[in-house]
């Protein structure tokens, strides 16, 4: 009898495409897996093998503890369902629930299922779990894919010009200027480049709208599934340390990223296909009680370096693109 899983993500959208590589990897070996998580749901349609659902009600509890052989929590301690799914399944088979937290010290937070999963902090998320796959379960078959097709119906980076924009994150402090934003859209123009925002939520919708003024596109999309057709004809993708550069990277889309701190970018930074991050220098003062690095990244981050790392990201894709010969996907 096949073994049954039940892996429970984090809901943030990165979270989200990262931990696919889990599910996809139980699966490729023969598990069957239900993954829980509220914000990838929409596009069941870019892996139908997978199963994804929304996190159950507290009251489901006692029925998801008896359906699955295994449980595996992903960066997730807050929903008050995981709580006690980790309360209740460390109690009754300890052995069987696996709580993974993808930081890259124990010392981060008191974590007292840290050897649930042993981090190394300077490889990438994805990366990670794929360790995990083959070091704690001892998987004969290792993917770091997280199982993505494409819908047959959309070219892979159709649109080479056209650059998606993600100027906003799930948290303010990670958030590279807006003048600076528009200064590197303006000069990317110049360059024949088509400059497409995709802020986020609606307040921030709003604040970016006034971008039309400039000549940019600012569109909407009903949903993840249709953003994420859209990214996946397109040539490249500029943001934050935030959910949309993972997605576009697991649709083989280059990403240019913005981060505050070299470290955090080995483990967070989108690690799919090519991308770029930029940090400010390690030879900023960084020292603890002062963190010049960490509280003024924003300004050591400039608009060249972000067009010298654009510059370079955009050469490497045309060589490897060479390389590889003419082909209309990566996957």
């Amino acid at each position: 009898m096949r073994p049954k899983a039940g892996v429970f993500c984090h809901n943030g959208l990165g979270d989200g495409v990262n931990c696919l590589v889990l599910s996809n990897t139980l699966q490729l070996n023969g598990w069957q897996v239900d993954t829980f998580q509220n914000t990838i749901g929409s596009m069941q349609e870019w892996f139908p093998h997978l199963s994804v659902q929304p996190y159950p009600p507290l009251s489901d509890l006692p029925k998801v503890l008896s359906s699955y052989d295994w449980f595996f929590v992903v960066h997730n301690d807050t929903h008050e369902f995981v709580v006690k799914l980790i309360q209740e399944g460390k109690r009754r088979f300890p052995e069987q629930m696996k709580v993974i937290y993808l930081y890259p010290s124990k010392h981060i937070v008191n974590e007292p299922y840290y050897t649930d999963c042993l981090v190394e902090p300077h490889l990438s998320i994805a990366e990670n779990l794929r360790l995990f796959c083959e070091k704690i379960l001892h998987l004969p078959k290792i993917s770091k894919s997280n199982g993505f097709i494409p819908p047959a119906d959309l070219t892979h980076r159709k649109f080479p010009k056209r650059i998606v924009v993600h100027p906003t994150s799930a948290r303010l402090t990670r958030n590279w200027p807006k003048e600076k934003f528009v200064k590197l859209a303006l000069h990317l123009k110049d360059e024949g480049y088509r400059l497409v925002f995709v802020p986020g939520g609606a307040k921030e919708k709003e604040e970016w709208k006034d971008l039309s003024d400039l000549g940019f596109e600012v569109p909407v999309f009903p949903t993840l599934d249709l953003l994420a057709r859209f990214i996946y004809e397109s040539g490249y993708l500029i943001g934050n340390d935030s959910g949309l550069g993972h997605l576009a990277s697991a649709l083989g889309v280059p990403t240019l990223t913005f981060c505050r701190r070299k470290t955090w970018a080995n483990m967070w930074a989108p690690s799919f296909s090519k991308g770029v991050v930029v940090s400010p220098s390690s030879l900023i003062p960084n020292i603890r009680g002062l963190r010049l690095r960490d509280r003024h990244w924003k300004k050591f981050i400039t608009v060249g370096m972000a067009r010298r790392a654009f510059e370079r990201l955009m050469q490497t894709t045309e060589a490897i693109a060479k390389l590889a010969g003419p082909t209309k996907s990566p996957f």
